[in-house]
Formats: C-alpha cells, structure tokens, sequence
C-alpha cells in the first residue's frame, strides 16, 4: 500500500500520463493488469478553463480507474488554479501538473520544463493550485532545463512549502529528452532532501528494474510509461514477481477487447487508426508477426480487421518466441 496525501493506492507501481496513450480506453486494460495509479493525458489549463469539449473527453474516466489523476499543463497560475478546481470537480482524485514536459510547442508556451527555469512563478503556481482544490496536488519534474540550469531541487522544496502532496521525478534534463540515461542517483537526492513522497521515473524497462530503484533511490513508488505501452501486462509481473507472458489465446482476446474499448471511446474509423501502434507494438515478436502487422494496418473495415486477427491467432502453427529478458 502507497499513499499520496489522502488517497490510498494498492501498490508502489504508478502508468505515467501519456500524450495520445493514456486515454480512458486504454487506462482501462491497464487497469485490467494490475495498473496501481492511473492518469488521464496531459490537458491545457487554458482550454478547461475555456471549456474546449476536446479538453473535457481526454478527462473523461469510468469509476473502476480509480484512484486515477489528472494531470494539467500551463503557466498562468490564476488559469491553472481554475482548471484544477474543474478536475476536482469532475471527480479526480488527485491533481497532477506537469512541469516536465520538453516539447517544443509546450515548452514555447511556457509551460512543461519551461517552469523548471522560473522559481518565483512556480512558487506562485504551487500556492495557488493548493488554495483551490482539497484534493492531493503533485508535480512532475525533470532534473532541470540542462544540466547547467534548472535546479530541481530548489522547486522541490520549493512544492514541499506550499503544499504538494508528492514529486515524480523523471531523472533526465528537458535537454536531454528521451535519450541518453536517467541518473536514478538524482532520485535518491531528492528522497534525501524532502519528507512528501518521492516517485521515481526513467529507463524502467523491465519489471525487475522497478524494485531495482525503490532499493537503489529509496523512493517511494515508481512509475513506468513507455514499457507499459508495448506490455500492459507489464504490471501483472511486477505484481506476481515473475515473467508474465499472455499465451496466444490471451493476446486474441486481449486486442478484440482493446478494439471494442477504442471503438467505445473514439469511433469505429478513429479506434481503427488509435489501435494500431498498440497492436504493432504488442505482436513484436510472434512468428509472422510482421505480415500480420502489415496487412491489419491497411485495413479500415471491422469486418476484415476481426477476421485476420481470429485467423492469425487460430492457426496451430504460430509460435510465441518473444524473448523474456
């Protein structure tokens, strides 16, 4: 059990909010895996607050998610402190803002990593997103602008003064993106400088890995994005401590049933097009597998799409060898 202000979660296994991933169709077989803390895709600020209906889907959650986050983006503090009110009212369970995003279009706007840079806006941010909601309120950071400028820990502390409730650290810079090596060592300095609840982010790519840093930082949870997007069973081996591999019966049954959730959340043609880097993804690996992959891609019928994946799956001779390491 892991707890983040008041909210319980069952364990210290956390999906990070993805852009164009964690969208309520998808959090839901995240969930089905064991998923311990899910969040909703980033959002502007500006947008809820100008009640953009396109903002307002991306919020949108089924009750069996929870406890699932929101999170927000932005720079205006007054903004951010009234879209955070519209998330507590919508029935988040906690609030989460994003100060680490490196995206050029985010970060030209001022806002993701671009607040990493601007102590006393941030200071005034984390003050007024607190005196406007009661629910939790957490961030999530890099490790600075560059490894010359941003300190993160003085935002900390800065988050920890004015009421947040826990900081995600993704240890990269904005500088570095997604490349290079998170440095899991700035994670253990963090937990050393703040009481509020550390949540450790970067390079989990194997369920192993996720007990590897809560021991080596000392954090209190983890959260894992990228490798739970190929496997959303990645949670399921955590939970069990072993390897879980779905047998060829499993994988069938678990894409029908992504496709019936996307076609629910966007729209038969739109679902169509949303699953398919979730399938590429999920059947790497599988003999023929890449014919497979091939030939669904260029499908816009449900029709053909169920009948290719029941026949591909059906036959005898398909065997798994996706590597368990």
């Amino acid at each position: 059990m892991f707890q983040i202000g008041s909210v319980k979660i069952p364990h210290r296994l956390l999906m990070a909010p993805m852009c164009g991933i964690t969208h309520m169709a998808y959090r839901g077989i995240l969930k089905k895996f064991g998923a311990g803390l899910v969040y909703t895709q980033m959002v502007s600020a500006k947008a809820l607050e100008m009640q953009d209906q396109k903002s307002f889907k991306l919020l949108q959650f089924n009750e069996f998610e929870r406890p699932v986050g929101f999170q927000i983006f932005g720079n205006d503090a007054n903004v951010l402190a009234k879209a955070a009110k519209i998330c507590e009212d919508l029935g988040a369970d906690l609030l989460d803002l994003n100060m680490g995003c490196p995206a050029k279009k985010i970060v030209a706007g001022g806002g993701g990593s671009a607040l990493l840079k601007n102590l006393n806006l941030s200071a005034l941010i984390f003050e007024k997103i607190r005196a406007a909601i009661r629910i939790p309120f957490t961030i999530k950071v890099r490790a600075g602008w560059d490894q010359y400028c941003g300190d993160f820990l003085a935002i900390a502390k800065l988050a920890e003064q004015n009421g947040v409730d826990a900081i995600t650290l993704h240890a990269r810079t904005k500088a570095q993106g997604y490349s290079g090596k998170a440095d899991w060592d700035l994670v253990s300095c963090l937990k050393s400088e703040i009481k509020i609840p550390v949540i450790g982010n970067g390079d989990i790519m194997h369920f192993s890995q996720v007990n590897n840093m809560l021991t080596h930082t000392g954090c209190d949870a983890v959260m894992v994005g990228r490798a739970a997007v190929n496997s959303p069973w990645f949670f399921k081996s955590y939970l069990a401590g072993k390897e879980y591999q779905p047998t060829l019966n499993e994988m069938k049954t678990l894409i029908l049933e992504q496709y019936d959730a996307f076609f629910s959340y966007f729209g038969q043609s739109a679902g169509i097009k949303q699953m398919r880097k979730h399938l590429c993804a999920q059947t790497v690996g599988l003999r023929d597998g890449s014919k497979f992959r091939n030939a669904i891609v260029r499908m816009d019928t449900w029709e053909e799409i169920q009948k290719t994946i029941k026949d591909f799956f059906d036959e005898k001779n398909h065997v798994d060898i996706r590597s368990l390491n």
